[in-house]
């Protein structure tokens, strides 16, 4: 974002006291002779193990890992996105972020203060006018006191466009904001003055992330036909429905330090909050629109575990299974809690109370449990043949979703279980569906340039990975691209061989998404002299932090032997696309197809060249090949 510079950073860095910013979010920090310590917010712990140095402006967690500055800790505790974390310091300590390259800031502020003031406006009016008694009315059905209805701003919109209009004239605001903001349709002919979206509802104040009213949620008062039981703001330039989960601005510090971080997902907004004031803080719910990857995101900052509540009825078990999937997709764990007799949260906690629900949430099952029940249920007879080929397929769909190995297997297990279906079968078929169902293959041996014999591959050559290997994720990339990357940080901020990998080094010619990851962030560092592999580090899980751990230990083995940087790059170039090539040779189907067996010889001519070939030579042979795409 323009505006946040280097010198930005610093400065707002500079002006916080890193403990006192860690204890204005009611966390205990103890002073123990130099240095300062507090119970981490990021797990369940009884003996300090967070370590906060305010000089350095660090903190460190000993018994989970986490680490980073100010920025981090903000970004890490509220569920805030970088530049939304920067923003939220740097109004704090009186940093001024300047936005003169940003056209539509001026519109976004001039659209946040309206929505704010509207909101107020929404909330007098439920509290004041005598046409809003419908509304305190409902409210006291559904036991939402003043107190609730004042947390939360809830409001009433007035009928007709006339209340509207006055009170943008009165506060300064055009029909034109009014419009962009979704607050009315504007007129469609001469004479008409337009509507108001929201007129005659129960209206409910929808934040982002950073707690600012951006959108509203409107709730049918009176049941009309052709109108429907809820009307959101549509998308604006302060709205994306995808990046706005109800409720998150308050839930997520409370999800960040709850035991196993587990986040309550529900379908509507008087669901939300009747969890909330309940005890359990920790809920959200998607605003106008499906469950969505960007949500998914959005929680993985804070959350390691979601529950989900949605309706019992065949759209909610959908809904289930899709936001399920979601979440798997960022490896969240998910489990579902069925409620009873029809109740949604909001029903159940009133009639039954906050116990009841603990109770249902230490008995909810998983998302794969969940799901094979709910396929088997739709079954006249889930014992015969095709059925079980339908439930499978669906719960396959489902943990295919998930990128993590070790979920993965823990879901085959447990639908093995479930389904009386072996264990073997299911992760057969769960390879099929993977989007590369190439079988893994090796370098040939043959017609090797003896000239090569001091070239990376040599100690690799029998570790091919290919994407769609039943390994997955969970395999470590391959030797020759671990070598890679140990050169690659061995040399860093080296813009040599930095335009060697920009020009020869294509995503395609990378076997391994890690590989990738640590190349690209490796030429960010290049690019801006930054330090982007230190966070890139910090962000990596368990297991991918060991891969990135012996990358570490081995780094400046390669110059060893004397050659240069340019000439070892040069054999890693080379060496790559050997590996590229014999992937797409093993990717042919077998012998017998005419197409297949020239396609094949082609593979085996280059292959030669390649490998022969002297580094003028293979730069023309890896250009044709980026050429073709």
């Amino acid at each position: 974002m323009a505006g946040i510079t280097d010198s930005v950073l610093e400065d707002i860095k500079s002006r916080i006291d890193l403990a006192e910013l860690i204890s204005s979010y009611g966390i205990a920090v103890k002073h123990a002779g130099s240095s300062i310590k507090a119970c981490c917010p990021f797990h369940n712990e009884k003996t300090p193990s967070f370590n906060i140095n305010t000089n350095k402006g660090f903190y460190h967690c000993f018994g989970c890992g986490e680490s980073g500055d100010a920025i981090k800790f903000v970004m890490k505790y509220e569920g805030l996105d970088f530049v939304g974390a920067v923003k939220k310091l740097a109004e704090q300590c009186g940093v001024k972020i300047e936005e003169k390259s940003d056209p539509e800031a001026f519109r976004r502020k001039r659209l946040l203060a309206l929505m704010a003031e509207l909101a107020q406006f929404y909330h007098r009016c439920l509290a004041k006018m005598r046409e809003a008694q419908i509304a305190r009315d409902y409210l006291a059905k559904r036991d939402l006191g003043e107190a609730v209805q004042n947390e939360f701003l809830i409001g009433y919109a007035p009928n007709g466009v006339a209340p509207i209009l006055k009170w943008a004239e009165k506060y300064g605001y055009t029909v034109d904001e009014l419009e962009a903001a979704g607050v009315i349709k504007g007129p469609s002919r001469p004479g008409d003055s337009g509507y108001h979206r929201f007129g005659g509802r129960l209206v409910f104040s929808i934040n982002d992330k950073q707690g600012r009213v951006v959108a509203f949620s409107a709730r049918q008062l009176v049941e009309k036909k052709n109108s429907g039981k809820y009307v959101n703001s549509p998308e604006t330039i302060i709205f994306k429905k995808s990046n706005v989960l109800f409720g998150f601005d308050r839930a997520a510090a409370n999800i960040a330090k709850a035991p196993h971080r587990e986040a309550i997902i529900c379908e509507g907004q008087i669901d939300t909050i009747r969890l909330h004031i309940c005890g359990f803080p920790v809920a959200v719910a998607s605003q106008g629109t499906s469950f969505t990857d960007e949500h998914a995101k959005m929680l993985k900052r804070v959350a390691d575990a979601a529950l989900l509540v949605f309706d019992d009825d065949a759209a909610g078990h959908k809904a289930t299974i899709r936001t399920a999937a979601m979440l798997l997709g960022a490896e969240i764990p998910v489990r579902v809690v069925s409620l009873p007799d029809g109740d949604d949260p909001d029903s159940f906690l009133r009639k039954k109370g906050a116990d009841a629900f603990r109770k249902l949430m230490e008995n909810a099952e998983s998302a794969i449990a969940f799901q094979c029940r709910v396929e088997q249920a739709k079954e006249h007879n889930a014992k015969s043949i095709d059925a079980v080929a339908r439930i499978s397929k669906a719960v396959l769909a489902t943990v295919n979703s998930c990128p993590s190995a070790i979920l993965r297997s823990s879901m085959l297990s447990e639908a093995s279980r479930l389904l009386g279906l072996p264990y073997a079968a299911l992760a057969e078929e769960l390879g099929k569906i993977k989007q590369s169902p190439a079988p893994a293959v090796h370098h040939e041996d043959a017609n090797t340039d003896e000239d090569q014999s001091d070239a990376p591959e040599r100690a690799f050559a029998d570790d091919t990975f290919l994407p769609g290997d039943d390994a997955g994720e969970s395999a470590p990339p391959p030797k020759l691209e671990m070598a890679l990357m140990e050169f690659l940080l061995s040399n860093e901020h080296d813009k040599t061989l930095d335009a060697m990998v920009g020009e020869f080094l294509p995503k395609k010619a990378i076997s391994h998404d890690f590989t990738w990851r640590f190349i690209e962030t490796w030429r960010t560092d290049v690019v801006d002299g930054s330090d982007a592999m230190s966070a890139f580090a910090q962000s990596l899980p368990a297991s991918e932090r060991g891969w990135f751990d012996a990358i570490l230990v081995s780094i400046g083995r390669m110059n060893a032997d004397g050659r240069t940087a340019t000439d070892i790059m040069q054999e890693f170039v080379r060496n790559l696309w050997v590996d590229f090539f014999v992937r797409c040779r093993g990717q042919l189907p077998i012998a017998g197809d005419a197409q297949a067996d020239m396609e094949r010889l082609r593979i085996s001519f280059v292959l030669k060249r390649l490998k022969l070939a002297r580094w003028h030579e293979v730069k023309d042979i890896v250009r044709q090949q980026i050429m073709k795409g």
